[in-house]
């Protein structure tokens, strides 16, 4: 309701030229519509031209790890993974930063995130859930729809809607063209360990793989 008082109100043309919002999530959609319509969206789906400023480049990685004598090949390992049509490589600023600070490589990202969090999620096990986070942390790719997600936390339908938050969230990335979600890293795949070891899971077997 702020939103579209804001912005969809009859004085709204002489009030504001311009605005810029950030959040994690897109802004939450009403049935096929968003609550704005003449919004530009750049997400971890869709960066389009923001792609370059979402992390890291390769070539930003490999100076730090240079400058600051770090191995490349494991700061790729551990942080690198994220990809977007027009950047192939996007490395986690935070990890990256942190790693550098401390001299060593390892699980930062719990200094932001916890795994209580992800467990939350992937508990759901909505439609084959635990089946595709086990297939991912082998190494698969699954095949997944990101638009039935609704943009809303608390209003998470099946397997698919679970993925895409985890998407935007930074726990999964995303191939646009292949339509596939996949674990990005060693640091993120340290993370499911943690929330699947925590949730008691046991090995997946007689069902069928969805990925």
């Amino acid at each position: 309701q702020l939103l579209r008082g804001l912005f969809k109100s009859s004085i709204t043309d002489k009030m504001i030229e311009a605005a810029y919002m950030t959040g994690i999530l897109p802004i939450k959609k009403y049935g096929t519509q968003s609550a704005l319509t003449d919004f530009r969206e750049y997400t971890m789906i869709q960066p389009m031209q923001l792609a370059e400023f979402v992390g890291f480049s390769e070539k930003e990685v490999m100076e730090l790890c240079k400058k600051h004598h770090l191995d490349f090949d494991e700061a790729r390992k551990w942080y690198d993974g994220y990809s977007f049509s027009r950047m192939n490589s996007v490395y986690n600023p935070n990890s990256i930063m942190q790693a550098v600070k401390n001299g060593e490589f390892d699980d930062y990202w719990t200094d932001t995130e916890t795994y209580e969090s992800l467990k939350l999620y992937i508990d759901m096990n909505l439609d084959g859930l635990r089946e595709a986070i086990i297939a991912m942390l082998g190494g698969l790719r699954c095949k997944m729809n990101t638009r039935t997600f609704q943009n809303d936390m608390s209003n998470i339908k099946n397997r698919d809607d679970v993925l895409t938050l985890l998407i935007h969230l930074g726990y999964l990335a995303y191939d646009s063209q292949q339509k596939e979600v996949y674990i990005p890293n060693q640091e993120i795949a340290d993370e499911f360990k943690n929330a699947v070891e925590y949730s008691g899971w046991k090995g997946v077997s007689g069902r069928k793989r969805i990925c």
